[in-house]
């Protein structure tokens, strides 16, 4: 991989200021955000004792002795995660069902025999959530907590560290799966629906920023009911994310986000200074770095879309109070159309992806974790070459973080999408089971064609890897024209009244209908919630500047030494058998690189 490539955030800033200038959207202009407040400041030496002790140098302790297992911490130093005083690399995975599972008394069996099988692999590390707010869920409304379901969430935590799993805790989402920010934003403006709502009110308005912290506070000093650990202290924990891929579509500054990700985990660091917080996000590029905005994002001509999305890896993780990068991703579905959907082009895609932003993480001198990653595998005629493919990804991957474990420079960590119990199907086409198939082909049926379960939130493909309403994004840019044409027939459908509609509807067939049209009007205010119109238009704006010359095309050239050169991958069988095995291996040289001989470590 390509090695310590310079960077300065002084001439990046420069260069930011330019290629928005005053040529930006008075829009965007005149909503500038506020800087966070300074939580380093002494103002803040009331409220920190509370947390850290009046003695500066103490943590809050438990009421007597806590029970049960106790994993070592995992901190770091000197770029890297340590752990027993060695350096710790990991090869891990998510599962978002955990909450829901342990709350289950009928149910509760799949979190441990979900955990069991990671452990057996040689996995360490598992990434879950630690929100549903939902009537039904965690935070049942703002600020009310569900006590039935936090002890279930107390057990995901305790058999996890009997487990030897360390964990990372998601405490909101940017998609509708679980609430999200939506119901924050519905909490904090006193609205029924998110209809006329943004959500860049929830980064912006200071209730709902309020509202958030008031959650986190309350997850991170919960005490654990069954081993008596207070969360903010308890080492199974090997940090947060602020959010499950936060964006904030139509700012191509990024400021929006920037500043909210600064407040929140300066606040983290005074709630739980002795654990890690990271930003959730998905890595994609801004303009901080131009030329890995124009030329690194997914897809062979689709940089504006991506700087759009008000996000920038490397603005973000270079904040004080973040301690280690994060990125997802998806390439089958982020670049499917723009490689035609080659296998092997979706694998450079791979390859390239994780490389940068492993360069990048060393630029900025903190760990890695490629928090996401999957490939789709779903029964069918071409079963066996979507397993290949899959196993092909993995593969990619795995030889990447190796190379970088094995220099050295940084620590690195991966989580694939998904590892479940072979009880639980496979709803989203990316499950890995340890065993066995799991699911079947009429399982997967349960979604529909709206590709959701309304009984299994969160296994939408587009929306739990960060699909949504910009799917369209993810295949090559059209031209203005096509662009243009698209906007107008939407524009038609958004002003035609859902009662014309219904007013056409035979007698006998209504009720299809109308869910058809209410499905139809419910993905239409979401993809108004998250600013499809202003990204629209922020895309747009960024290509004329590059017509016009206001933003240099020349930042779109690729930068020797890009090329990649791909190991050659033996063909194997293919079964869920072979994914587990290429996850079992890279688990034991990860334990080899982090100095553990034995099989299984705790403690």
């Amino acid at each position: 991989m390509v090695r310590g490539r310079s960077f300065s955030f002084g001439v990046v800033a420069v260069v930011a200021v330019a290629l928005l200038g005053a040529a930006a959207p008075r829009q965007a202009q005149a909503q500038a955000p506020t800087p966070p407040p300074n939580f380093a400041s002494s103002a803040y030496d009331p409220l920190r004792a509370a947390f850290t002790g009046a003695g500066g140098g103490t943590y809050p302790r438990s009421v007597g002795e806590a029970e049960g297992a106790l994993l070592d911490r995992v901190t770091i130093n000197n770029e890297k995660f340590v752990k027993n005083n060695q350096e710790f690399h990991f090869i891990g995975f998510n599962q978002y069902y955990m909450l829901d599972k342990a709350r289950k008394p009928d149910e509760r069996h799949i979190v441990d025999e979900t955990l069991k099988d990671a452990k057996d692999l040689g996995m360490t590390v598992m990434r879950t959530w630690a929100f549903d707010d939902r009537p039904e869920g965690l935070q049942t409304s703002a600020g009310v907590f569900d006590e039935a379901t936090f002890r279930a969430l107390d057990y995901v935590l305790d058999s996890s560290a009997r487990h030897g799993v360390h964990v990372i805790l998601a405490l909101v989402n940017y998609w509708s799966d679980y609430g999200g920010m939506e119901s924050y934003v519905k909490w904090c403006t006193d609205r029924p629906t998110i209809a006329n709502a943004s959500v860049t009110e929830f980064y912006t308005n200071p209730v709902c920023r309020q509202m958030y912290k008031n959650a986190m506070q309350t997850i991170m000093t919960r005490r654990n009911t069954i081993n008596g650990r207070f969360y903010s202290e308890d080492p199974t924990i090997l940090g947060w994310d602020l959010a499950n891929e936060p964006r904030n579509p139509g700012d191509p500054s990024s400021n929006t986000l920037s500043y909210w990700i600064e407040e929140m985990s300066q606040f983290a660091k005074l709630i739980s200074p002795r654990q890690l917080v990271t930003t959730g996000v998905e890595g994609f590029f801004g303009l901080t770095t131009p030329n890995l905005a124009l030329n690194s994002n997914p897809g062979s001509d689709s940089w504006d879309s991506w700087i759009c999305e008000g996000t920038d890896f490397m603005r973000f993780h270079n904040l004080p109070s973040i301690d280690f990068t994060v990125a997802h991703m998806y390439p089958d579905l982020w670049v499917d159309r723009s490689c035609n959907g080659s296998d092997y082009c979706k694998k450079l895609f791979a390859s390239r992806w994780v490389d940068t932003h492993i360069e990048q993480s060393i630029i900025l001198g903190k760990p890695f974790v490629l928090e996401e990653f999957g490939a789709t595998a779903r029964p069918g005629d071409d079963y066996r070459s979507s397993m290949n493919h899959r196993e092909d990804i993995f593969e990619t991957v795995f030889t990447e973080m190796e190379e970088a474990a094995a220099a050295s420079d940084i620590s690195v960590g991966s989580l694939f999408w998904s590892f479940s119990s072979l009880t639980y199907p496979d709803y989203d086409g990316f499950t890995v089971y340890y065993g066995g198939e799991g699911g079947s082909a009429d399982t997967n049926q349960q979604q529909g064609n709206a590709g959701e379960d309304l009984d299994h939130p969160g296994v939408n493909p587009s929306a739990a890897t960060g699909g949504g309403a910009y799917d369209s994004f993810w295949s090559e840019e059209r031209n203005a024209d096509q662009k243009e044409e698209e906007e107008e027939k939407e524009e038609e459908f958004r002003a035609a009244p859902l009662r014309e509609e219904e007013d056409k509807l035979d007698t006998g067939m209504d009720y299809i209908w109308v869910q058809q049209l209410t499905n139809q009007f419910q993905k239409q205010l979401r993809a108004d919630f998250r600013n499809a119109k202003k990204h629209k238009q922020c895309a747009k704006y960024l290509r004329k500047s590059v017509r016009e010359g206001r933003i240099s095309s020349s930042y779109r050239e690729k930068p020797p030494g890009s090329e990649t050169t791909l190991v050659a991958f033996q063909k194997i069988e293919t079964s869920h058998d072979d994914t587990i095995n290429i996850i079992a291996n890279a688990a034991k040289k990860f334990r080899r690189f982090s100095g553990q001989d034995s099989y299984y470590y705790g403690g």
